[in-house]
């Protein structure tokens, strides 16, 4: 069965926190939401794990309107929110007895699952140490276990690996990957473009609680260029030499003025030529115009490329 959001709306008074969102998700993938403070990403989250009841909307799986039914909805998903918050007096097995005692679940049913998971992330040394002695990534990880704990369908992660170490974050990256190959589905919020590319197969941006851009990562760079140049022809580009640059590559065939970065006028370029004749390309487009070439950066575009030019309208 998959989960299939459908044309969710929530304001605050004259606020709009949400403005339509809409998505469908299958069993072992996984949706990434981006976007500035303000987007929605919080909201939408809220209201899927039932702590916010939307205007309008239909949140469904297997036909059924969870929206009506918020104890299936919850049973349904498992959350780990930005903040971590535990009880730093008990330890992880019991911590993860309370969190069952809050789910409504019997300790002695759940007891050898919640030591599995407590192993599976490489806790079981510390497992009855207090947890007000565990590193900010060992938090982390006992909090994605209490969030597995009943076997949830979909797992929502909001900023999952931030302030993590290498090690810690490449941890709960696998076990994330684990849970879809096992067929769950995950719902990711974050602001790491690398943990986006690693996890998602589908990118959604907000702005204002809006979709701006809907697509699988691979397909949004794609849809934005081949390659992005950025060009300066002074160390700091006042508006004048802004505008003479966008003047000459606004005419350049193959070429697609972005905007105005700090220092730079960004670029898109479709052309399929490599890295060296679009740098040869530029260069002499720039000088037969007159215009000095002071730094010259060409690459591929990253996920962060697609998110800064779709909140400024350009991808």
């Amino acid at each position: 069965m998959s989960l299939t959001v459908t044309d969710l709306q929530k304001s605050y008074k004259e606020v709009q926190a949400l403005g339509g969102l809409s998505f469908k998700l299958e069993p072992g993938s996984s949706i990434a939401l981006l976007g500035p403070n303000g987007a929605g990403k919080s909201t939408a989250i809220k209201i899927l794990t039932t702590l916010v009841r939307p205007d309008s909307g239909r949140i469904e799986w297997g036909g059924k309107d969870l929206l009506k039914d918020p104890p299936a909805l919850r049973d349904l998903v498992g959350y780990v929110s930005q903040e971590i918050a535990m009880d730093k007096v008990l330890t992880a097995v019991e911590f993860m007895r309370f969190t069952a005692g809050l789910l409504h679940l019997k300790w002695r049913d759940h007891r050898e699952r919640a030591l599995a998971l407590i192993d599976q992330l490489g806790l079981r040394e510390a497992q009855d140490r207090r947890v007000g002695e565990y590193s900010g990534g060992m938090k982390r990880r006992l909090d994605l276990a209490t969030a597995l704990l009943h076997n949830p369908r979909v797992l929502i992660l909001d900023e999952p690996t931030t302030g993590l170490d290498i090690e810690a974050r490449e941890l709960i990256w696998r076990l994330i990957e684990q849970f879809k190959r096992d067929g769950g589905a995950v719902i990711l919020a974050s602001h790491d473009f690398q943990e986006v590319q690693h996890l998602a197969d589908h990118v959604l941006i907000l702005e204002k609680g809006v979709v701006k851009q809907s697509d699988a990562p691979d397909q949004l760079k794609q849809a934005l260029g081949r390659w992005i140049v950025r060009l300066s022809t002074h160390e700091f580009m006042d508006k004048a030499a802004v505008d003479a640059a966008r003047a000459v590559f606004a005419e350049q065939p193959g070429y697609r003025v972005l905007e105005q970065e700090t220092a730079c006028l960004a670029l898109a370029c479709s052309s399929e030529a490599d890295m060296g004749d679009i740098h040869r390309q530029v260069f002499a487009a720039a000088t037969d115009a007159g215009l000095p070439v002071f730094s010259l950066n060409i690459q591929h575009p990253n996920l962060e490329d697609v998110y800064r030019f779709s909140l400024r309208g350009d991808a």
